[in-house]
């Protein structure tokens, strides 16, 4: 059998299947961008839409008014017919008809104003889900062409050369976070787009109605106040400073406490260490299991107490962390049977502590709570 040629073969499949999800990418990064803008432009419309809805409102309200003074004057003209002129008659029969049509019309356009005012919310509704998903798959397909275009196949000559390459793609995907983490924090522009509109709006409304220009600024603070708070959890989440300050125990406990805070869950959390972890990315990567499986309590265990052992020796790092929650069938699990983000997450951490040589074992039944147990060498 020609082994070269069938290497040849091989790399030619994978150099097509690599070229061919670049270019979905690509596809998929143009979608993702069309719907960003669609939906930034359909907000910027709904913004000044309902100040124009607004001001309509007025309008119309006011020529409701204006019509039942016409109507009462042309009642009391038909009561006293022989005290008014024919001219005073005349106008007052045509001042009647001008206030009804003028009501019409403007009830007309208060109908359009609402109309366009629900499919921009409609548009709004499918462009963000567009983004989602458009994000959702970007991630999903940067992952796969990563693996394809590496030279995974030529450096791999053994279990050890294949836990360091694994290594390195853990520590590019780090730096990576760090740098998203920077530009999260330096220019978070997208994040403010909907409350300087909603500043915009405000401005519009304040000569029309004050209570609604106050509402919305207590609003905007509120959103501000959120923005930041998002801002400051996601940079965290993205790349915890204090891990390397201070270590593993002390930003998990913080970890924890913010859990705590943020939730109806108490944690009770054990340590016993009679070493420390000296390898930053053995550090890192048992900090961000133990995020993982916070994450996966708080998004889908309902479970209200918390048992978290962690015990650091020269040689290994074991965890085991209990909940009183729903539970799951591990076996639908283990056949990917379950929620997709929960199975994400659970093969996820799976995957980052196999890197690293070590072992995670998943106990639950429904109804009874899940335990998670993970050791890790520390070397």
């Amino acid at each position: 059998m020609n082994y070269s040629l069938d290497i040849k073969v091989l790399d030619h499949i994978v150099s097509k299947t690599a070229q061919a999800i670049e270019d979905g990418k690509k596809e998929i990064f143009e979608i993702s961008e069309r719907a960003r803008h669609d939906y930034i432009s359909y907000e910027k419309e709904l913004i000044n839409l309902k100040a124009r809805l607004t001001l309509m409102i007025n309008e119309v309200d006011k020529l409701e008014i204006r019509s039942q003074m016409a109507r009462n004057m042309v009642k009391t003209i038909n009561q006293h017919f022989d005290e008014f002129t024919e001219k005073d008659i005349k106008d007052a029969y045509e001042l009647s008809q001008n206030v009804l049509v003028d009501l019409s019309l403007k009830r007309q356009e208060e109908k359009d104003l609402n109309e366009r005012r629900n499919e921009l919310e409609r548009l709004m509704k499918n462009s963000r889900e567009v983004l989602k998903r458009s994000e959702i798959l970007e991630t999903k397909v940067s992952v796969a062409l990563e693996y394809l275009t590496s030279d995974i196949f030529d450096q791999i000559e053994d279990i050890k050369q294949k836990r360091e390459l694994s290594l390195k793609i853990i520590e590019a995907q780090e730096s990576e976070k760090k740098r998203i983490s920077r530009d999260i924090h330096d220019g978070p522009a997208q994040s403010l787009a909907n409350i300087i509109l909603k500043a915009e709006y405000a401005s519009k409304v304040m000569d029309t109605s004050l209570y609604k220009a106050k509402k919305e600024i207590v609003e905007i603070q509120e959103d501000v106040r959120n923005t930041l708070k998002d801002i400051r959890k996601i940079i965290y989440d993205l790349m915890p400073m204090s891990l390397d300050d201070l270590g593993l125990v002390p930003t998990l406990k913080k970890n924890i406490a913010t859990v705590m805070d943020n939730s109806n869950i108490h944690v009770d959390f054990q340590v016993e260490q009679t070493s420390v972890i000296d390898n930053p990315l053995i550090n890192l990567m048992a900090f961000r299991v133990v995020q993982e499986v916070f994450n996966n309590i708080l998004k889908h265990s309902q479970a209200k107490r918390v048992l978290f052992k962690l015990m650091i020796t020269d040689t290994v790092i074991d965890m085991e962390i209990s909940d009183n929650g729903k539970g799951f069938n591990v076996k639908a699990f283990q056949t990917k049977e379950i929620g997709e983000t929960q199975g994400y997450g659970l093969y996820n951490m799976k995957e980052r502590v196999e890197i690293v040589g070590g072992v995670l074992e998943i106990t639950s039944e429904p109804r009874r709570g899940t335990t998670i147990k993970i050791n890790i060498p520390n070397n």
